[in-house]
């Protein structure tokens, strides 16, 4: 029962966030959006973009520079020359990565951008709340638009020929990129917030339902190679590296899949809801959890060690290098860099 309420509480916030829209009152139910080019941080949270650089964390620039209405979520994409990102106004922003300066806006969406885009050569795809998936050029004007039967909260994955759209309609749609036809589509028994995680070497797209289902899905015709479900509540994208899905659940365990049949290959009790996508490194896997802690440990499931932030966690570390770019949802702090045994390098103090 709390391990529901804690994955209801989630789904609520996010609806909290959704009625800024629509003239409701400026709600702090969001968490940030982190990614990296290497030399800067790029965070998407409430109603800012920042621009950091990720040696000492002073910031480069905010868009806007005075906070207005809309309200940002998804974490930037950095394409290019340019960064895009999407607020609660319902306008998908293209930014300079360097100033901030905005090159253009793409307003032909009617609802808000909670999933990043994806762009592939020379295509942005960009899912949204009204149902649609979205291909514009690289200067924003529109390609094509697929329509799916519910909101759409988890970024694309391609292939190069084909986009994989997870909606909140239970469904998973393959694509033409270049076309918009749908390929195929398939019924997986349960709405999915998180991005699919595709293998495209072996033509594989994992991903789990708030149904607590995992599933391992071939991309040619859509038919399921295996799937199985977990008592806890799966709130979660799984992490693939070399053979194996490492991912976690509500109830506070964490597991290592084998990618062949979904066969547990160890399991590890963390006591704490685990949400978001785990990081991977070359010798360690760490996993975000609810209350706010990074937890590490080797391929094998050994721990090594563990570190609490005040506030929660959603999302996985950002890897920069030898260091982590860590997003705090409901804290003091909204953005730390750390070491990779979780000793803070600095934090971020956004200017007044």
């Amino acid at each position: 029962m709390k391990n529901t309420k804690i994955l209801l509480i989630g789904l609520f916030l996010l609806g909290a966030v959704l009625l800024t829209s629509c003239g409701a009152p400026l709600s702090g139910s969001s968490w940030p959006g982190v990614s990296s080019n290497g030399d800067a941080v790029y965070v998407a949270y409430m109603q800012h973009v920042y621009a950091i650089r990720a040696a000492d964390g002073s910031m480069i620039w905010r868009f806007p520079e005075k906070a207005g209405r809309q309200m940002f979520f998804a974490a930037p994409v950095l394409a290019d020359d340019q960064l895009l990102v999407g607020d609660y106004e319902n306008v998908l922003h293209s930014l300079d990565p360097n100033s901030g300066v905005e090159k253009w806006i793409f307003t032909q969406a009617q609802a808000d951008w909670i999933a990043s885009p994806l762009v592939v050569g020379d295509v942005i795809l960009a899912p949204n709340a009204d149902h649609f998936l979205y291909a514009l050029s690289k200067n924003g004007s529109l390609l094509w638009k697929f329509e799916t039967g519910r909101a759409l909260w988890a970024q694309p994955v391609s292939d190069g020929e084909f986009v994989y759209q997870a909606s909140m309609d239970h469904k998973v749609y393959a694509i033409n990129l270049r076309t918009g036809q749908e390929l195929w589509s398939l019924d997986v028994g349960g709405a999915v917030i998180y991005s699919p995680t595709l293998d495209a070497e072996e033509g594989t797209l994992y991903l789990t339902t708030l149904a607590r289902n995992l599933m391992a899905i071939n991309t040619q015709d859509g038919s399921i190679r295996w799937q199985r479900q977990f008592e806890g509540g799966l709130w979660t994208q799984p992490a693939l590296h070399d053979g194996r899905l490492y991912m976690g659940d509500l109830q506070g365990t964490v597991y290592a899949i084998s990618t062949k049949d979904g066969a547990e290959i160890w399991t590890q009790k963390v006591d704490q809801p685990v949400t978001g996508k785990p990081t991977v490194l070359d010798s360690r896997v760490i996993f975000p959890t609810e209350d706010g802690s990074l937890i590490a440990m080797t391929l094998e499931g050994e721990r090594l060690w563990s570190r609490t932030f005040e506030g929660k966690l959603y999302t996985g570390p950002v890897v920069i290098g030898d260091r982590l770019a860590v997003g705090i949802a409901g804290g003091k702090e909204f953005l730390k860099m750390v070491s990779l045994d979780g000793q803070d390098l600095w934090t971020f103090v956004p200017p007044k």
